[in-house]
């Protein structure tokens, strides 16, 4: 596992990324997470396996604070990742020093501009690529290209734009890969697609050959081994059920093609085998975060997720996951909600992996997370990428 990079994580949550980051062999010195019941996961685990990164490494600060105060400087860092919050804001007037606070890309940049390091990855929600957002988006890749071409005081971000890409500037420079990943494609239980943006320096070996890791799992695949074989059925003990109306024009197909060579989409049946049947209000014996709650019910576009298909994507609502992507829907229709113990399955973190805060607080770090299998791909490459050596 370790490879003697070094990585700082910003915006880490509950550790999605920072546990594919280390899986990827690269060892944290800075956790940085203002929200304090998230920064309190971080810690407990770190307590409970200091294998992962040292408890001290964790700091319950807003990122631009650590910044000013973090001796970390250029050279140290090998990468920079996270999750920067990018909430709406009118793009109309907006100066590029005095955007929305909730606006965390700046202090993203700005981090990179003081480490410069090796490689940088965010992830975000794909609505920032929707066409209201995309010349902001625009002006973040740029930025990320030529960090350090720095925004006036008072200046408006699409001056400050125009200023950046008529640049050539030639101290400090990143080669800038956009990609939508689906992680069900690889191997996550949840369809949940994400915008990655990643960023190789330029003097890099290799920096332009960066490709997003090839897919190891498909749809296609699950649904031959349900609908055509009945493999699925047969590995989880049961009789294979009617074939459901909407695929069979898909289903003729997938005979005459013969059964894809990737591996299958994983369902939450998939996920959660092995764990036992919740009990309200009960913790269960041998597994952390596994409390049956009642009262799921469905409403509005809320009908939870099919027990034979990848979760709905898991998200972060006001009081943790909302409603609908948190919980299961049977056969028979009957709802029941994920524990917090499956809601971490379905993100990629391993059950030893404990989320010591109230439910509510757990879900939303859960549904908030960078999931970690994707994570630990992505940042394998660029471990890859260095050993390759330089490009001829």
């Amino acid at each position: 596992m370790e490879s003697g990079l070094t990585s700082v994580e910003l915006f880490a949550g509950g550790g999605g990324m920072a546990l594919g980051t280390r899986a990827a062999g690269f060892e944290h010195l800075a956790l940085v997470e203002w929200n304090k019941n998230a920064a309190a996961i971080l810690r407990h685990n770190a307590e409970k396996d200091p294998a992962l990164w040292p408890a001290r490494a964790v700091h319950e600060q807003d990122v631009r604070e650590w910044l000013d105060s973090t001796d970390l400087k250029a050279g140290d860092v090998d990468l920079v990742a996270g999750g920067p919050p990018c909430q709406p804001f009118s793009l109309g007037g907006v100066h590029a020093g005095d955007m929305d606070q909730r606006n965390m890309f700046p202090a993203a940049i700005e981090t990179v501009r003081r480490l410069r390091p090796s490689f940088v990855l965010f992830e975000n929600v794909p609505g920032l690529t929707r066409p209201s957002f995309s010349p902001y988006f625009s002006y973040i890749k740029h930025q990320l290209e030529k960090p350090t071409i720095r925004a006036k005081e008072d200046e408006l971000w699409t001056d400050h734009h125009g200023r950046v890409q008529k640049s050539n500037p030639t101290s400090l420079r990143y080669v800038v890969h956009q990609h939508l990943v689906e992680a069900a494609d690889y191997g996550l239980p949840q369809n949940r697609r994400r915008v990655i943006l990643v960023g190789i320096r330029s003097d890099v070996p290799g920096a332009t050959k960066w490709a997003v890791p090839a897919e190891t799992h498909s749809r296609d695949a699950l649904l031959y081994d349900q609908w055509v074989t009945g493999d699925y059925w047969a590995e989880h003990g049961l009789a294979m059920p009617t074939v459901p109306e909407g695929i069979e024009s898909r289903l003729v197909q997938l005979k005459e093609d013969g059964r894809p060579s990737l591996e299958r989409w994983q369902t939450i049946r998939d996920c959660i085998k092995g764990l036992p049947e919740p009990v309200d209000r009960r913790a269960s014996p041998g597994f952390s975060n596994h409390e049956g709650i009642p009262g799921a019910r469905a409403y509005p576009k809320h009908s939870g997720s099919p027990f034979d298909w990848p979760a709905k994507t898991i998200k972060a609502g006001v009081h943790g996951v909302s409603g609908g992507e948190a919980m299961i829907r049977f056969d028979d229709g009957s709802l029941r909600y994920f524990t917090v113990r499956e809601a971490a399955r379905m993100q990629g973190f391993s059950d030893d992996y404990e989320f010591p805060v109230a439910r509510s607080r757990a879900m939303g770090a859960i549904g908030n997370a960078v999931a970690t299998p994707v994570a630990e791909r992505l940042t394998r490459m660029f471990a890859a990428l260095l050993e390759a050596g330089p490009e001829t």
